[in-house]
């Protein structure tokens, strides 16, 4: 039996009824070889997803280096795990929140690789690739980051989002948490960086760091349990708009 496809995970739920087709299904259901691509943050981060486990993974170890290493990265984990680029039969990749730039060059090689192997392109929501390695039982608001004092806040009861992302500035989001007075757990990559100012209010709990930080092996597990259909000519990345005060902040030096 299929898993039941969230309706929040984008470009997925309307999806959902091509695979009663017989042959959609069988290809859901056979085992795929996946690369898992995040660029959405400071790193490139890669994984290699084969018979239902990691095969390989691997992160670039310079900040802000996905568009010189990113390729390189994909062929070094590719050659660790000896798998041949010509084996994969899917990619999965973080579409965002996250940063522009870093989300556009991702994006970008996944659908050249897809392009060149004529293979399927999945696409998965940050805040809910970090939602996913989290206690489905509890209150959790995901926070990724933006730029210097903002932030990406997502809210979720269990594992339907209870809001649409937002950006937010830090102190914005403290406000909010202190007047909420209900028990919640922060988690995400920006959680770590504001740790002492969350962990001070005392209904929030902080996710742990190695529950934080992007997964390139989750965008690949993920990928392939929810991979429905091609989406290599219709996904984009993810951005959010800011605020008319957001923009004039950054207009100042203060994004």
């Amino acid at each position: 039996m299929l898993a039941r496809i969230p309706s929040f995970v984008p470009s997925i739920r309307q999806h959902l009824f091509s695979l009663e087709n017989r042959a959609e299904l069988a290809y859901h259901q056979y085992v795929m070889i996946i690369l898992g691509v995040d660029t959405s943050e400071d790193y490139a981060r890669i994984a290699l997803w084969n018979n239902g486990s990691l095969a390989g993974e691997s992160m670039t170890e310079q900040r802000f280096h996905h568009a010189e290493g990113l390729v390189p990265l994909i062929e070094q984990v590719l050659a660790e795990s000896g798998i041949e680029k010509k084996q994969l039969e899917l990619v999965s990749v973080n579409r965002g929140p996250g940063s522009f730039t870093g989300l556009r060059i991702g994006l970008a090689t996944a659908k050249g690789i897809c392009q060149s192997l004529q293979i399927p392109l999945v696409g998965i929501d940050g805040t809910f690739l970090c939602r996913a390695q989290l206690d489905d039982s509890a209150s959790v608001c995901v926070l990724i980051p933006n730029r210097r004092n903002l932030l990406y806040a997502r809210w979720f009861t269990g594992m339907r989002p209870d809001s649409e992302v937002r950006v937010m500035a830090i102190e914005e989001l403290l406000a909010h948490l202190n007047k909420e007075r209900k028990d919640l757990l922060v988690a995400g990559s920006a959680a770590g960086s504001i740790r002492g100012q969350l962990e001070s209010i005392p209904w929030i709990r902080v996710a742990p760091d190695k529950v934080n930080q992007p997964s390139a092996s989750q965008v690949a597990m993920l990928g392939e349990k929810y991979y429905s259909q091609d989406e290599i000519y219709t996904l984009d990345p993810q951005y959010v708009e800011l605020s008319v005060a957001q923009i004039t902040l950054g207009s100042r030096g203060e994004q």
